[in-house]
């Protein structure tokens, strides 16, 4: 699955996710534009609802005023292809190297959870953190190289990926259907980013060499990364304390550092710093949230 960027209305340049279009390399300056814009919206929007005449919701039903919630998010997750930054051997050596690498990955699980505090009807700022899982799907490309000019395809693999984000968020919704006092079915557009920091992680084993049987590698490691993302969805009001909805989030990393590719024989050094290109992540996830 290919990653790229789209142009997003007001927001402007926010990346996507599409299937079949070019990726770009500047996805994860992107997402934290979009975040940022999108907490300037909203910082905007709670002083002009302070403003409102009489106390009186904009759009909205007064009992979605002030108040601390929590909320999950369980659904779907898709990474894009995880580009492994080139390892140049020792010269004269038959230390391994690896060059063009990358993998696939699987669809996997994304499950959030946050906790925050809506300052009026439109606005809200919350402390998230998750869990995402995707298998690794193999290696579309890449080889292991020697200090001697000597090189061979990669090939096999199995484990997963994983990733722990921590987010400080700044929500902004839209009313587009009034709930009215008393009764369900209020509808709201929600639009929001974040930033922080995602704990990516690898666990993968029975890495191979083309040509070179009996030898394996494998990476079980991670790092603690910068990271942003931005959220829209739609949010339906059961009661005045209880929300469902459908979001879609788009989460980019830096980049990560897996750790050692060790091998099964200590004749071979351990690759030193796997390392990843900037990660994207998307997700479509079914919400729940409860107000206090």
């Amino acid at each position: 699955m290919q990653v790229g960027s789209w142009k997003c209305g007001v927001l402007g340049g926010c990346p996507s996710i599409v299937v079949g279009y070019a990726p770009r390399a500047d996805g994860v300056a992107r997402v934290v534009a979009c975040a940022a814009a999108v907490a300037a919206l909203s910082s905007a929007s709670a002083v002009f609802a302070d403003e409102t005449t009489d106390g009186g919701p904009v759009g909205g039903t007064a009992e979605l005023g002030q108040g601390i919630y929590i909320g999950t998010d369980i659904g779907v997750s898709f990474v894009s292809d995880v580009k492994i930054k080139d390892y140049v051997p020792t010269p004269g050596s038959l230390e391994f190297g690896t060059a063009g690498v990358k993998a696939d990955v699987d669809a996997g699980v994304a499950w959030n959870i946050d906790l925050g505090y809506r300052f009026n009807e439109t606005f809200a700022l919350e402390l998230e953190s998750g869990f995402y899982r995707n298998g690794f799907g193999g290696f579309s490309a890449g080889e292991f190289q020697t200090g001697i000019g000597l090189s061979t395809p990669i090939t096999g693999g199995d484990g997963n990926f994983t990733q722990i984000p921590i987010f400080v968020n700044g929500k902004f919704d839209i009313p587009l259907v009034k709930r009215e006092a008393g009764s369900s079915g209020g509808l709201n557009l929600k639009l929001g980013g974040g930033v922080g920091v995602v704990h990516v992680g690898a666990d993968l084993s029975d890495i191979q060499a083309v040509g070179v049987p009996g030898v394996t590698a494998a990476v079980d490691g991670g790092s603690w990364e910068f990271g942003g993302q931005f959220i829209a969805g739609l949010g339906w009001q059961l009661t005045s304390a209880i929300e469902i909805g459908l979001e879609y989030r788009l989460m980019a990393v830096t980049g990560a550092n897996l750790g050692l590719a060790s091998f099964n024989t200590p004749l071979l050094e351990p690759i030193a710093d796997i390392e990843t290109d900037s990660i994207l992540t998307q997700a479509v996830q079914a919400r729940i949230s409860f107000k206090f």
